[in-house]
């Protein structure tokens, strides 16, 4: 039974999860112990008495032996190695994100990250686009947007008669749209399986979902993109569709906006 408290027990296993492992992959006596990992026996005697104190191993028939505990333990443990790396891996894209964004650990956990090359701000785009080709039902909500690649969301057919695609977009952006690609939104609009939106976004980020099976987030920094994060897990999605949820109970459609008329003043 384990007895120590947390962070002794966290201690423990960090120092001692070789040998523990050891004994998971072969249960054997001291001698073989020492042979294998190249440890001095009175080194070997003070770990093995460790973690039997801990109730991470047992003497049976001649053998050390992990307990159910120890096989749990060095289980959890790889788990916290892997979150950590996992961490590290994204560390570089999301401290880029602004301050008054924040992305939840089930959205980093499991993740593929793609990271921005040096000298090519937007080298992670074609990686959103291949997700947007393989998808036939886009969501996206997006606080900026990367000027140019509006055709080349056409050609992957993202407003394809075999697609959906919805996009919420921010008020300051729906502006910048309609003073410089008015006529892109008006063709966006005349397709029946795109639905365009503006609400306010509070974070930073955007947010992709495609097929309600992979979601996406694209950090935006005043340089250009820092890099792109796409998960597939449950609780990845879950947090991806409640987020997407939030921002559209307030968002309205766009509609083709006409400039107003101008009529010239009377002489």
């Amino acid at each position: 039974m384990i007895s120590n408290p947390p962070e002794d027990f966290a201690n423990l296993l960090h120092r001692r999860c070789e040998y523990l492992r050891a004994l998971i992959d072969h249960p054997q006596d001291k001698r073989n112990l020492v042979e294998m990992l190249d440890t001095p026996r009175s080194t070997l005697d003070d770990v093995v008495r460790e973690l039997e104190q801990a109730g991470l191993v047992e003497y049976i028939d001649g053998q050390w032996h992990p307990t159910h505990s120890g096989r749990l333990a060095c289980c959890v443990h790889q788990d916290y190695l892997n979150n950590l790396a996992n961490l590290i891996d994204t560390s570089s894209v999301l401290d880029a994100l602004h301050a008054n964004s924040e992305v939840s650990w089930e959205f980093i956990e499991g993740a593929d990250v793609y990271k921005t090359h040096p000298g090519v701000l937007d080298s992670v785009i074609p990686t959103l686009l291949d997700h947007v080709e393989m998808a036939t039902d886009i969501r996206i909500v997006s606080p900026s947007i990367v000027a140019g690649y509006g055709k080349q969301f056409d050609k992957n057919k993202i407003f394809g008669p075999e697609s959906t695609f919805e996009m919420i977009i921010s008020p300051k952006i729906q502006k910048w749209i309609y003073s410089m690609h008015q006529t892109a939104i008006i063709e966006a609009l005349d397709k029946p399986d795109v639905c365009l939106l503006c609400a306010p976004i509070s974070f930073s980020f955007g947010l992709s979902i495609f097929d309600s099976q992979r979601a996406g987030i694209t950090i935006f920094t005043p340089q250009g993109i820092a890099g792109l994060i796409i998960n597939d897990t449950e609780s990845a999605l879950a947090w991806a569709e409640e987020l997407y949820e939030s921002v559209k109970q307030d968002a309205s459609p766009i509609i083709q906006y006409e400039e107003p008329h101008q009529t010239p003043n009377d002489d």
